[in-house]
């Protein structure tokens, strides 16, 4: 049966092709991409289930205070982080929110996996667990920087995500995202073969795509970039078998972890949101 779109409800949705059992759709209305499988990994999914180079990327790792250095730097073209509470949407294992607290910024984390939370959270003050469309209460109302990199795509109702994120935006407050974007050329020029149609990605945004849907969300979008991140060479050979290749990395890679190179594939965009005043 073909979907609806989960962006703009349109009934005018064909598919593209299936990649590891899974079908993923385009949206003609509005352009976006998106994967029907048959449950949510991303919420259902025990620690165990996670592949290797998934749990190695929330880990600490050596690159991380490069990464976040930079990210701090961007962030802080558009809003100074000091004496502002931060929320971070999607936090993962807490990295990022545990760096800016060392930084003494203070900063709050909200994470949709059970899995996730117990492994890397349970306990700690700073972080919650569930999802943002539910009746959550979070330390403030309304946020002044909210981040929430490397989870759209991971987000069965995007709209309804990014409709939350903007209602705790306070007017002027700054909302920071990342995510793979389906109108890159790599997206393009590879089709399924790119790296990102994969089992825990749901959602696929281009440019044109969010600048159509921010209006209605009071959002306007005042930056759209794609910035470099340090990796690990290991990391890489292990995303690249267990990702790309679908197959258990060999052992011979971890070898490389400890060799960082700065990588971009112009395929996932950082873009900054600005609520607008009501």
């Amino acid at each position: 049966m073909t979907p609806t779109c989960p962006l703009c409800n349109s009934v005018q949705t064909r598919l593209l092709f299936e990649k590891g059992g899974t079908p993923y759709w385009r949206c003609r209305g509005c352009r976006f991409h998106f994967a029907t499988p048959s449950a949510n990994p991303n919420l259902e999914n025990q620690l165990d289930d996670f592949e290797p180079a998934y749990l190695q990327y929330l880990e600490v790792e050596a690159a991380d205070a490069a990464n976040f250095r930079a990210t701090r730097k961007w962030i802080e073209r558009f809003r100074p982080l000091q004496n502002r509470t931060v929320l971070d949407v999607g936090c993962g294992s807490g990295k990022w929110v545990r760096w800016l607290k060392s930084q003494g910024v203070d900063a709050f984390g909200l994470e949709p996996s059970a899995a996730l939370f117990a492994r890397f959270l349970q306990g700690d003050a700073a972080f919650q667990q569930g999802l943002l469309t539910e009746q959550l209460v979070l330390p403030r109302e309304a946020y002044a920087v909210i981040t929430s990199f490397d989870v759209l795509e991971h987000v069965e109702r995007p709209l309804e995500f990014l409709a939350e994120l903007a209602r705790r935006l306070e007017p002027g407050g700054k909302l920071f995202l990342s995510s793979p974007d389906v109108g890159s050329l790599a997206a393009r020029l590879l089709g399924r073969a790119w790296h990102f149609y994969g089992p825990y990605h749901l959602s696929y945004f281009g440019r044109e795509t969010l600048q159509r849907v921010a209006p209605q969300l009071g959002l306007r979008m005042i930056d759209y970039r794609y910035r470099s991140r340090w990796r690990s060479l290991g990391y890489a050979g292990r995303y690249f078998y267990e990702f790309a290749r679908r197959r258990k990395a060999p052992t011979w890679v971890q070898r490389f972890d400890s060799w960082l190179a700065p990588m971009n594939l112009f395929d996932t965009f950082h873009v900054c949101f600005e609520r607008t005043a009501k």
